[in-house]
């Protein structure tokens, strides 16, 4: 059985965007802001399917009576799928011996490295543990966003995080990531051809920075893989 859905605007850009019912945070599509949904006004479409037609739907209106009215519809539903507030087993045991490392991006960079490196992790998870770590999420949310710009960091979904570079404890230059197999697979998706533009947009928002996609896009061009069929638009060979 699917899981419902949720339907929900981001506070920040106004847009309308969606995540599995349950979730707590998901990262805006469009401007890249962390949403908390819990705080969310939310709309329960009963499929993942339902929900992105809600989505198109009222961001083509602006939301309107319509959001309103399916906020309304589903109140109580919503209510029954909002995370229960539990204790985490590291909220019951003595941490009085527990080292935290010094410094605030060290200890985001533990957390990262126990919880994200090897899979991806859900962003629920990472504000869970914060107060283990002494960190602020207000900080943390906003260095997750720094670091995906970076392309040490990247959203599989836009509700998880996965670390996929090391994380300089230094001031540096962004780390470039190879995404030149997945934008071939993605242009072989699309036909064969699509818009530079869209490449930059679709990979930005699975949280690979351009500067890392267009090294990519270098890269293809000079092994003959891509070519320019006219100025702005990729085509494979």
């Amino acid at each position: 059985m699917l899981k419902p859905f949720l339907v929900f605007r981001c506070p920040k850009c106004k847009n309308f965007t969606n995540a599995p019912a349950g979730q707590k945070k998901r990262r805006c599509s469009y401007c890249g802001h962390i949403i908390d949904i819990s705080k969310a006004a939310c709309a329960l479409f009963d499929t993942p399917e339902k929900a992105s037609t809600a989505v198109k739907k009222f961001n083509a209106s602006r939301g309107g009576d319509s959001f309103l009215k399916a906020v309304e519809a589903s109140k109580e539903r919503v209510m029954d799928f909002l995370p229960p507030e539990e204790l985490s087993i590291t909220d019951v045991i003595d941490k009085s011996d527990a080292e935290i490392p010094s410094g605030k991006s060290k200890r985001l960079l533990e957390l990262l490295e126990k919880e994200a490196s090897d899979s991806a992790c859900s962003m629920d998870r990472i504000a869970e543990l914060c107060p283990d770590y002494q960190l602020d999420w207000l900080w943390v949310e906003d260095q997750l966003n720094k670091l995906s710009n970076q392309g040490t960091l990247i959203f599989p979904r836009p509700w998880t995080v996965q670390l996929v570079g090391v994380i300089s404890k230094e001031k540096t230059s962004p780390r470039l990531v190879d995404v030149t197999k997945e934008i071939v697979e993605w242009i072989q998706g699309r036909g064969g051809e699509v818009e530079v533009v869209d490449i930059v947009k679709h990979f930005g928002e699975l949280g690979i920075s351009k500067e890392s996609v267009e090294s990519s896009l270098d890269r293809l061009m000079n092994q003959g893989v891509i070519y320019l069929p006219k100025v702005g638009l990729i085509g494979l060979v």
